[in-house]
C-alpha cells in the first residue's frame, strides 16, 4: 500500500500546532506568575505611597513645632513681658502688632495651622492672629490648662490637637485644624473602595477620610501586633465577606497612619486583564492558522536577496534598492526597505540641526523660571512697607518689581546687551536688599561703558543672584556681602558673582565645578542651563567657573568671549 504523502502546508500546519501549544502552555505560566507579581508590586505601590503621604504629613507638624520654638527668639517679645519696660506707648504697639504679624505669618504658611494664641501674664496680654486682648479670668484658666499639657507632644482638645510651647514670660499654643487633616486623608485613597485613618493612642480619637462605608474603627479592631506591641505594617483584614489589604505607617505626631483598601477591586483589574489575555491567544491560533492555509511557496530566496541587502546597508551602502516580481508581502518588505534606506540617509543629515533644535529648547525654558516664593515675598515686603506708611519705599519696591517682572514676560529675542542683563539683575538684587535689610549688603561694580552693548543670552546673572541668596546668605544673620563685579583680559570679559557666605566647604565647590563638565547630569540645576547656555552660544568658549571667593563664601564667574557674534 502505497504511503499517503504528506504536503508542506500539512507539515507547517503540525509545526505551528506544537508551536501554537507551546504558547499556549507557557502563556498559562507566565501569567500566573505575572498574577502573582502584580499583587505584591500593587501593595508595594499602596505601601511605599502611604509612607509618602505621611511623610508629608508628618513634615508639616514638625514644621509648626519648629516654627512654635523658634517663635520666642523675637527680640521684640522680651520688651512685652515686663510691664515696666521702658517702651512708649508707640513702641508697645509696634512690638505687639509684630508679635501678631508674626503669628499670621505662622498661620498662613502651613495648610495643616489653624491659627495660634500667645499668652503673655506679665503684661496680661492675649494675642491671635486677629486680635490683641487684655487676659481675663477665664484666659488665665485656659493657660493653666494648656500649661498642663506643655511639651513636644500634641493634644486633642475635642475638636483640633494643639501643641504648647512655654517659657517664663510666654505661653504660644498652636491649633492643627482636623478638617484641614481629614481632607489630606482623602488624598491617601487609592481607590474608591478604600480609605485611611489616623488615630492617636494617647487620647483615643480618630481622623478617617469619608471615601468609605467602612468605619476606621472596624479595621482598627481586627488589626494585629505583634509580642512587643506593635502593629504589623501589612495586614489583611476580613470585614463580612470582603477582604481588605491594610497598611500601617509608623508612630508619628498625630499618631499611627492607616491606609486600607479592597482587595477585590485590585482582583477586578487582574480579571480584566486575563480576558484580554485569552483574547489575544485566541487571536494569535487564528492568525497562525491563516498563516500556515496561505503558506504556499518557498520564500528561502527573497529572504536571502533582503539579508544580503541588510549587509550591504551594514557597510555603509544607502543607494542600491532591491525589488520584488511578484505582486506578495515581499514586494512590500522591499519597499519598506527601500524606504528605510532613504530615510536612514535623510535622518542622517538632519542629526544636526536636531542637537541644535534640542538645545534651543532647553534655552528657552529658563526663562519660564519665575519663583512663586520670590513673588510671594516681594509682594509681602511691599504690603508691609504700605502698611508702615514708608511710601516712598514701597514705591521703590514696586518700581524695581515691574522692570524685574517686565524683563522676564516681555516676548521678544533670546539675546539681549549686557546692560540690559545687568539692569535686571540690579532690580532683583534691590528686592532681595530690601527683604534682608540689616543683613545683607548687594555691591555691584560699575559696568564699563565698552561692555554695556555686549550682546549675551538672556537671564545668565540674576539666577547666580538667586543660588547666592538662597545658598551662600539665607543663614547670615548680619554683615553679609554679595558682590558682582567686572574684568577684561584680552578678547575675554568676566563678571564675578561672589559672596561671604558660610557652611559650603571646598569638597562642596569641587562637587559643583564637576557638576558642570558632566555630559548627561541627572539634574539640571540653573547654573547647569546658564553654563552650557554659554557654551552652546559661544561654541564652546563660553560658560561658568566656581571657585572659592575672596570673602571667604562662593565666587561663581561667568566667561564671555569678545570676538563671538
Amino acid at each position: 500500500m502505497k504511503k499517503k504523502r504528506k504536503s508542506l502546508q500539512q507539515k507547517l500546519a503540525i509545526i505551528f500546532t506544537f508551536i501554537i501549544l507551546f504558547i499556549v502552555a507557557f502563556s498559562l505560566f507566565l501569567y500566573k506568575n505575572a498574577t502573582d507579581t502584580i499583587r505584591e508590586e500593587t501593595y508595594e505601590k499602596m505601601s511605599v505611597q502611604a509612607e509618602y503621604y505621611q511623610k508629608i504629613l508628618e513634615m508639616e507638624v514638625s514644621n509648626g513645632l519648629t516654627q512654635q520654638l523658634e517663635f520666642f527668639n523675637n527680640r521684640r517679645l522680651v520688651f512685652l513681658a515686663k510691664p515696666n519696660s521702658g517702651l512708649s506707648i508707640y513702641e508697645e504697639r509696634e512690638s505687639v502688632l509684630d508679635v501678631r504679624e508674626r503669628i499670621w505669618i505662622i498661620t498662613e504658611s502651613n495648610s495643616l495651622i489653624q491659627g495660634g494664641i500667645l499668652y503673655i501674664p506679665g503684661t496680661e496680654y492675649r494675642i491671635t492672629s486677629a486680635s490683641i486682648n487684655r487676659m481675663t479670668q477665664s484666659d488665665l484658666d485656659d493657660m493653666e490648662y494648656y500649661l498642663q499639657t506643655a511639651g513636644e507632644e500634641l493634644h486633642f482638645d475635642g475638636e483640633n490637637f494643639y501643641s504648647v510651647r512655654n517659657n517664663m514670660n510666654f505661653v504660644f499654643i498652636i491649633f492643627y485644624s482636623s478638617r484641614q487633616i481629614v481632607e489630606n486623608l482623602s488624598l491617601f485613597n487609592v481607590s474608591a473602595n478604600g480609605g485611611s485613618f489616623i488615630y492617636h493612642v494617647d487620647s483615643d480619637v480618630m481622623l478617617e477620610s469619608n471615601s468609605s462605608e467602612v468605619t476606621g474603627r472596624m479595621i482598627l479592631e481586627q488589626l494585629v501586633r505583634d509580642e512587643q506591641g506593635v502593629y504589623e505594617r501589612v495586614q489583611r483584614v476580613r470585614l463580612g465577606n470582603d477582604n481588605y489589604l491594610v497598611f500601617v505607617g509608623e508612630q508619628g505626631k498625630l499618631g499611627i497612619f492607616v491606609q486600607y483598601i479592597e482587595e477585590a477591586s485590585l482582583m477586578e483589574k487582574l480579571n480584566v486583564f486575563w480576558r484580554y489575555a485569552i483574547l489575544v491567544l485566541l487571536l494569535i491560533i487564528v492568525m497562525s492558522v491563516v498563516f500556515v492555509l496561505y503558506t504556499r511557496r518557498v520564500i528561502h530566496d527573497p529572504l536571502n536577496i533582503l539579508v544580503q541587502a541588510f549587509g550591504k546597508l551594514k557597510e555603509g551602502n544607502f543607494k542600491e534598492h532591491i525589488y520584488h516580481n511578484n505582486q506578495d508581502e515581499f514586494t512590500y518588505l522591499y519597499q519598506s526597505f527601500n524606504d528605510m534606506e532613504d530615510r536612514l540617509s535623510q535622518l542622517i543629515d538632519e542629526v544636526y540641526v536636531q542637537k541644535n533644535l534640542a538645545q534651543y529648547a532647553q534655552m528657552k525654558q529658563l526663562q519660564a523660571q519665575i519663583n512663586p516664593h520670590f513673588l510671594y515675598n516681594s509682594f509681602f515686603l511691599l504690603r508691609r512697607r504700605i502698611k508702615r506708611q514708608d511710601y516712598e519705599g514701597a514705591e521703590e519696591i514696586a518700581s524695581h518689581m515691574g522692570d524685574y517682572f517686565k524683563y522676564l514676560t516681555r516676548d521678544g529675542s533670546d539675546f539681549i546687551s549686557l546692560k540690559q542683563e545687568i539692569e535686571h539683575a540690579k532690580s532683583y538684587a534691590a528686592i532681595q536688599q530690601a527683604r534682608f535689610a540689616g543683613r545683607v549688603r548687594v555691591e555691584f561694580e560699575q559696568l564699563p561703558p565698552e561692555a554695556e552693548n555686549i550682546i549675551v543670552p538672556r537671564l545668565i546673572v540674576q539666577p547666580l543672584l538667586e543660588n547666592a541668596f538662597g545658598h551662600g546668605l539665607e543663614d547670615k544673620v548680619s554683615d553679609g556681602i554679595l558682590r558682582v563685579g567686572f574684568q577684561r583680559e584680552e578678547n575675554l570679559f568676566f563678571i564675578c558673582v561672589e559672596d561671604n557666605g558660610e557652611g559650603i566647604g571646598d569638597e562642596v565647590i569641587a562637587d559643583m565645578r564637576e557638576s558642570l563638565e558632566e555630559a548627561n547630569p541627572d539634574e539640571i540645576t540653573g547654573m547647569i542651563n546658564i553654563h552650557r547656555r554659554l557654551n552652546t552660544c559661544f561654541h564652546g568658549n563660553g560658560g561658568l567657573w566656581i571657585a572659592r571667593s575672596s570673602l571667604n563664601g562662593v565666587a561663581i564667574t561667568i566667561r564671555i568671549p569678545l570676538e563671538e557674534e
